[in-house]
C-alpha cells in the first residue's frame, strides 16, 4: 500500500469514527447504563419536560424553586417535602430527577 492510499484509509476511517460516535453516542450511553435506547430516549424527553417545567416555575431565577414557586404545580406542591430530601427548604433542578 503507498503512503496516498494509507492517508485515504486513515481519514476515512476517521470520517466512519465521527459518524458512529454522532448517530450511536446514544445508544451507546443507553447501553453502558444497561438500558434500552428506547427507555434511554423516554427517559431523556422527561428529564427535557421536567427542566422546562423548573425554569418556567422559577419565577425570580435563582435557580430554586421555594415552596411558593412550586405551588404553581399540584404535584411538586403535593410532595414538594419529599422530593426536598435534604431539608433546605428548596427545590433545584437535581431535585426533580
Amino acid at each position: 500500500m503507498n503512503s496516498f492510499s494509507t492517508v485515504r484509509a486513515a481519514a476515512l476511517i476517521a470520517g466512519l469514527a465521527v459518524v458512529f460516535a454522532v448517530v450511536f453516542a446514544p445508544t451507546a450511553q443507553a447501553a453502558v447504563a444497561g438500558m434500552p435506547p428506547a427507555l434511554a430516549r423516554e427517559q431523556e424527553h422527561h428529564q427535557r419536560r421536567m427542566d422546562d417545567l423548573f425554569r418556567r416555575l422559577d419565577r425570580n431565577g435563582d435557580g430554586r424553586l421555594d415552596r411558593q414557586e412550586a405551588g404553581g404545580n399540584r404535584y411538586l406542591q403535593r410532595h414538594f417535602d419529599r422530593l426536598d430530601r435534604d431539608g433546605k427548604g428548596y427545590l433545584v433542578p437535581a431535585d426533580l430527577r
